[in-house]
């Protein structure tokens, strides 16, 4: 159960709303950070277009602040 739950969702509440890069196994997503659930975080990509993207907590690396 540890490995489907996110690490610190509590930490990340002051990046809501934010322009945030989500380092996954399998590449970055940048766009505004949109909610975080018990199992996942939602991302408003900004490139190539406007589309919310869910991802899995297992399959977040780390979440920093992204540079305007």
């Amino acid at each position: 159960m540890f490995g489907e739950c996110c690490r610190c969702p509590d930490g990340l509440v002051p990046l809501l709303d934010r322009k945030v890069v989500v380092a996954t196994k399998c590449g970055e997503i940048t766009g505004f950070f949109r909610a975080v659930g018990e199992t996942f975080l939602e991302v408003e990509e900004t490139d190539p277009r406007l589309e919310l993207t869910v991802i899995q907590c297992q399959q977040i690396c780390h979440v920093r602040s992204a540079r305007s």
